[in-house]
């Protein structure tokens, strides 16, 4: 199952990639551009998607193996992105 794609376009551009692998081994991939990135953001950021993801898969409403459809997890996810990193900046 994918949870989220994104497409940068034809640029070549230095990136760092993080993975993680959860229990029921589904697996989240970070791609970030910024070059200076702290593991304690890193895996807040995991935790913090990893408990978004729960959340938004344990809805009775929710189809296993589907989309992932729920406003309420897009709007965690965005607020999730956004954030990543503000904590090293500055």
């Amino acid at each position: 199952m994918i949870v989220c794609v994104a497409v940068v376009g034809h640029q070549l551009l230095e990136d760092n990639k993080y993975g993680y692998l959860t229990n029921t081994k589904v697996k989240f991939i970070l791609v970030t551009t910024d070059l200076d990135v702290r593991d304690a953001d890193v895996r807040n950021f995991f935790r913090r998607f990893h408990s978004a993801y729960v959340d938004a898969v344990s809805n009775p409403f929710h189809v296993p193996g589907k989309k992932i459809t729920s406003r309420t997890f897009a709007e965690r996810v965005s607020g999730i992105v956004k954030s990543f990193g503000l904590s090293s900046a500055g």
